[in-house]
């Protein structure tokens, strides 16, 4: 999916990929506070 979706917002020049970089940071963020907060819960 990721691949596809790649190429696709290479033709859409600068703000595409500034569009492209928020998302993939977003689900970043997102995915390591919740792996941290289970991590939190496994230690106690």
């Amino acid at each position: 999916m990721m691949g596809g979706y790649g190429f696709g917002m290479m033709n859409c020049g600068l703000l595409g990929w500034i569009i492209y970089l928020l998302i993939i940071g977003i689900v970043v963020y997102y995915s390591t506070k919740l792996a941290l907060k289970h991590y939190d819960r496994v230690q106690k």
